[in-house]
Parts: C-alpha cells; sequence; structure tokens
C-alpha cells in the first residue's frame, strides 16, 4: 500500500500529466465517434483526475482504485464523484456503466493472467450492452531501462526513481522518498509486460469485440510512450 508522502508526491510531482492527456484524447475519441456515454467508471483510477474530466463534461463518472491514500486525494478534490476503495480483480459494482477505462500500464501490475481475464470477464459483467472498455498496457516494443533520476520535491522531500528491465518480459520501477535526508518509503514497482495478442484473445473469450489495439489511442494523436491503447466493444 503507498505512503501517505508517495501519493502526495504522485498528487503534486506532475505525473497527472497522463490522465490529463488521455481525457483529452478519449473525449475527442467519443465526440468522433459518436458515442453517447452516460456513465464511466475508472478503475485504478489513482487520485481521480481522469473521472473529474469526465464529471466536468457532462458524464456521470466513477472511479476505484486499491490505494486508499489515492482515493483519500480523490474524494477530497471531487466529493461529488462516487469512489470505491477495491481490488479490481475481484471488484463487482452493482451498477452499470457505458464507458469503462483502465488507465496508466495499471493492468501490467497484474502478473497473473487467469486473474486478468477474470478482470476482462468482471467488466463484461457491469458494462451495458454495446458499452466500451478502453485501456492501456505497455508496448513490449518500446520499454526501456533508465538512469536513476533524483530531484528536489520541496525543500524537506527528495525524489529518486529508476526505471530497470530484470527480465524481456517485466519492467520495475523503483522509487525513493527522501524527508530531511532520511529515506522514508521506498518502493519496487513490478509490472509485467503482456502480449497484446494474448490481450486480445482473453477479451473476446470474456465476451467483447476487439475494435483497436495500436500505440495510439486516435489516428491522429500522439504516441503516449511506451503503451498500447485498446478499445472494446460488449
Amino acid at each position: 500500500m503507498y505512503s501517505d508522502v508517495f501519493c502526495k508526491v504522485y498528487n503534486e510531482f506532475g505525473w497527472n500529466y497522463y490522465p490529463e492527456a488521455f481525457g483529452e484524447q478519449l473525449l475527442r475519441f467519443l465526440n468522433r465517434e459518436k458515442i453517447e456515454v452516460a456513465t464511466a467508471m475508472d478503475l485504478a483510477c489513482g487520485t481521480g483526475i481522469l473521472c473529474q474530466i469526465l464529471h466536468q463534461n457532462g458524464i456521470e463518472a466513477s472511479g476505484m482504485d486499491f490505494s486508499a491514500g489515492m482515493i483519500d486525494i480523490a474524494r477530497q478534490a471531487s466529493p461529488g464523484i462516487s469512489y470505491d476503495v477495491a481490488d479490481m480483480i475481484t471488484y463487482r459494482p452493482e451498477k452499470r456503466f457505458d464507458l469503462v477505462t483502465c488507465t496508466g500500464d495499471a493492468l501490467n501490475h497484474i502478473s497473473d493472467l487467469h486473474d486478468v481475464e477474470q478482470i476482462f470477464r468482471n467488466v463484461c459483467g457491469y458494462l451495458n450492452e454495446g458499452g466500451y472498455f478502453i485501456f492501456d498496457i505497455l508496448n513490449e516494443n518500446e520499454v526501456s531501462t533508465s538512469e536513476p533520476f533524483e530531484m528536489d520535491f520541496t525543500e524537506r522531500v527528495k525524489v529518486w526513481f529508476q526505471m530497470t528491465q530484470p527480465e524481456p518480459w517485466s519492467v520495475n520501477l523503483k522509487i525513493r522518498i527522501y524527508e530531511d535526508g532520511e529515506l522514508s518509503f521506498e518502493e519496487n514497482i513490478r509490472e509485467t509486460i503482456h502480449d497484446p495478442v494474448v490481450i486480445c484473445d482473453m477479451l473476446r473469450r470474456s465476451g467483447f469485440r476487439v475494435l483497436r489495439c495500436a500505440d495510439t489511442l486516435l489516428d491522429e494523436g500522439d504516441c503516449h510512450g511506451t503503451t498500447w491503447f485498446v478499445i472494446a466493444e460488449k
């Protein structure tokens, strides 16, 4: 579970750029395809940035995340949006949605493919007929290691992180947070690189029609670095 310090750093460090960019392109996609969305669920919503964007555009948005710290920040920022603390492998809300999203390579945090397929079956169960499931996964062709990066978050807080690839089908993000020169938080986030062909096959078995799997959400959009975007319809 993320510490309160890490959640604060995540929220203020600038890592919200991704849901902001994704939200802009998602709205363009929905408008271009004339897809009407009244209700939406964002799995692994983090601090709720995408939920806020959808809510501001007239969509009744909800979110869930495994981290209580992330959800606390999301609730403080947008008390009018419904958020749950839950595990998306077992998450089965009673409400149904027109759109379900899962971004920021959240599915790569799930190493067991049986669990990934269980998530797909669950999503299909709480998605309305004709609804859309849009998510991203790491692009195995673009993942690379990096040199350690360090910067001052505040006068008291310093952030250090590094991306490595210990195995061909996995990556590791090591994050350290120092307060007043003392290590206050260290996290090794291990992600599994999933084969997009396997992922699309699992979607079809789970009741979806795969419409797109590409390194951009839109044909004319910019590539979001190390990502495959998948668009599936129930």
